[in-house]
């Protein structure tokens, strides 16, 4: 039985693929801060490598078009098996929910309302975001279409506006560093954010869309997503150079600089308000998935009474994940990818090879083309 029956359509899905990985703009000092001037060559080798899992996960959808991610774990690997996996994914997105959480917090602490204890937006914030949750599927992606379009805008136009500060010599030298320093970065963005939309595999059941066409779809949405990051680490580089690894927030000091060469001023607080845009929504995917996956691991026929519960606990998780915003960025260039690639790669790989020795759906003819 389905708990929430609510279906997206094909668009639908790839805007929100688009704008999960566009809110991860946030994201780019894990690995610009190691991989300075070649930092666009890094997201180029990412984008590249995440297509593997992108095309194991299409696989999945494809076979298993009525099932979600905790139903194919059960189906695939049994009960006891299929549980362990599915807890095991379960805490990575509560992890993911709760870090994206913290993130949010710290970075409107920071940028635009920084009298403000991060706990007051936090919470606020997370009452926004399991109002969505609690109305489904279908009201959580429902803008994605507009996110991802006035992100494109925004950073097209803030693009245009730094042309005055840009400098070709900041690109060079090109593959002067270290083969490790290309490696590591390359890791750090497959996983960080390009690995994450392994979540999509939750609301695989609710995609109104043929299993054949899903990879499609899937594939667009990362492309424009990976298109607009590359963007952005393109200006960036273009305008700071190797000063980007001194900045936590490389996006945010470029676009301070409009404010002091151009009529324009405080363009920084439209990347801010966009950003924060973009978060919510990403927020709002993760928390929608982590209350999905309890939900089904418990065989609830409800999601609703957990939402306010889940709400909660990842409030308090976000505060004790990692202590300072610098214990973070350590963490995500140095640990996290490896623990990610677990849930990333390695999971959803041994899910599809089951899938191949069983020759998996038994019961549904015609299913897998």
């Amino acid at each position: 039985m389905k708990i929430d029956k609510g279906k997206i359509s094909g668009i639908q899905f790839m805007f929100t693929v688009a704008c999960f990985i566009q809110s991860s703009s946030l994201l780019t000092s894990f690995f610009t801060s190691i991989t300075n001037q070649d930092s666009w060559i890094i997201v180029i080798m990412g984008f590249i490598v995440s297509i593997i899992p992108l095309l194991i996960y299409g696989y999945i959808m494809k076979t298993f078009p009525d099932e979600n991610l905790i139903e194919i774990n059960d189906i695939v690997f049994g009960g006891i098996i299929g549980k362990i996996f599915s807890v095991l994914y379960l805490w990575f997105f509560m992890t993911l929910s709760s870090l994206n959480i913290r993130d949010l917090g710290d970075f409107v602490q920071r940028t635009t309302m920084t009298k403000t204890p991060p706990i007051i937006v936090i919470s606020i914030f997370v009452l926004l975001c399991a109002w969505t949750v609690r109305n489904g599927i279908e009201v959580v992606t429902r803008y994605s279409m507009f996110f991802t379009l006035i992100a494109i805008l925004i950073v097209i136009s803030t693009s245009l506006l730094t042309i005055n500060q840009m400098n070709i010599d900041n690109f060079l030298p090109i593959f002067d560093q270290p083969k490790m320093v290309y490696i590591q970065g390359t890791h750090i963005i497959s996983t960080i954010p390009f690995g994450e939309i392994v979540v999509f595999l939750m609301i695989n059941s609710n995609l109104e869309i043929e299993p054949k066409k899903r990879r499609k779809y899937f594939i667009y949405g990362f492309i424009i997503g990976g298109l607009t990051l590359l963007t952005i680490v393109l200006r960036d580089t273009a305008v700071l150079g190797n000063t980007m690894k001194i900045f936590s927030l490389p996006s945010f000091e470029t676009l301070r600089l409009i404010s002091i060469h151009s009529t324009l001023s405080r363009v920084e607080v439209l990347f801010a308000v966009s950003l924060i845009i973009l978060m919510f929504f990403k927020i709002c995917i993760l928390y929608y998935v982590t209350v999905m996956s309890v939900a089904y691991i418990f065989k609830l026929k409800s999601f609703k009474s957990l939402v306010a519960s889940i709400g909660v606990i990842s409030i308090i998780y976000s505060f004790n994940i990692y202590p300072t915003v610098i214990e973070h960025m350590n963490s995500a260039s140095k640990t996290a990818p490896f623990q990610w690639l677990l849930y990333e790669t390695i999971l959803p790989l041994i899910t599809m090879i089951v899938i191949k020795i069983r020759k998996l759906p038994k019961l549904k003819k015609g299913m897998i083309s």
